[in-house]
């Protein structure tokens, strides 16, 4: 590839916490990634995601029965990423954010662009999590390799639209007092002993299964990801597991996926994972929707020249 002249356009991509990416990954990218905190009040004081606040501190929260609600960034704040990555020397910006069903921060992008100091193409994901946080890798990997701004508009959307979510929530509860359950509203009133398994689709909450014990809800989960890996079609299809306090939950699922993505179960294909399985703590404002007792899985079908790129790579000329 030809090298990128220092003075030639570039790309920056801003994504916002319920992306939920890890911070190693972000700092890979900086100067060329950025990502806008949401806030999250706890009973009565606000306090901005990352700065006070993260997953463990709701789930505290949650166990003290405090009251929780969260709130999309300021504008000003996106303008703040904006103008940060400016002064990094992107010239262009796509900010991609949580599905505008879930969340009105797609609707702050949109007035945080009007007072950009460069051009901001603004795109609703229609998912959160990983399922976003990999569309927001993907968009920063291709703008660092001297992509265009359409070219990394399109990678974004490409992975956002075509990535899978799916979780295991411990209750119904925080989602149906936020809100956002979605036609998971079926599940409300199912006996104790169930255990629902959601999915995001098209931003919308959706019932995916019940079973009787977790650990039925883990293989369930486990099942689902390496069959929507396969679905996703040719290409380097990457993962992540969410989890805050079930740690021992999310390492079995990690472990499920890892030993036998590579079998060949019932005649099925066999899955490779592009890259190691991200671990990726659910962000505060997530977890205070959908509770600190969640896993959560998404999979995603990254560019052929994206996935497991050096995202150090130098692409300007000496």
């Amino acid at each position: 590839m030809a090298a990128r002249r220092r003075d030639a356009p570039r790309v920056g991509v801003v994504t916002d916490s319920t992306a939920c990416l890890p911070d190693e990954l972000v700092a890979a990218l900086g100067g060329t990634l950025a990502v806008v905190p949401l806030t999250v009040t706890i009973d009565g004081r606000s306090l901005v995601e990352g700065e006070g606040v993260t997953g463990e501190t709701v789930a505290q929260a949650e166990q003290n029965e405090r009251e929780l609600s969260t709130a999309r960034p300021a504008p000003a704040r996106m303008v703040e990423a904006y103008e940060y990555l400016a002064g990094q020397g992107c010239t262009e910006i796509v900010s991609v954010h949580a599905a505008a069903q879930l969340s009105s921060t797609v609707s702050s992008a949109r007035l945080a662009a009007a007072e950009s100091p460069v051009p901001v193409s603004v795109v609703d994901s229609t998912t959160m999590g990983m399922a976003m946080g990999f569309a927001a890798l993907a968009g920063a990997r291709s703008a660092v390799r001297g992509e265009g701004f359409a070219a990394v508009e399109e990678v974004i959307r490409s992975v956002a639209t075509t990535s899978r979510t799916a979780l295991y929530v411990d209750s119904l509860e925080p989602l149906r007092r936020g809100g956002r359950v979605g036609r998971a509203g079926a599940l409300l009133g199912s006996a104790l002993s169930i255990k629902p398994l959601l999915r995001l689709e098209d931003g919308v909450i959706e019932p995916l299964a019940r079973v009787r014990t977790t650990g039925k809800a883990i293989e369930r989960l486990g099942r689902w990801a390496l069959a929507e890996a396969r679905a996703l079609g040719p290409g380097p299809v990457v993962c992540a597991v969410h989890s805050v306090t079930r740690q021992d939950l999310a390492e079995r699922l990690t472990g499920l996926l890892t030993e036998t993505a590579e079998k060949d179960t019932d005649g099925a294909e066999p899955v490779t994972w592009a890259e190691p399985i991200v671990q990726a703590p659910l962000a505060a404002a997530v977890t205070a929707h959908i509770g600190s007792g969640a896993i959560g899985v998404a999979v995603a079908r990254m560019p052929e020249d994206s996935s497991g790129a050096d995202p150090n790579g130098e692409t300007d000329a000496a």
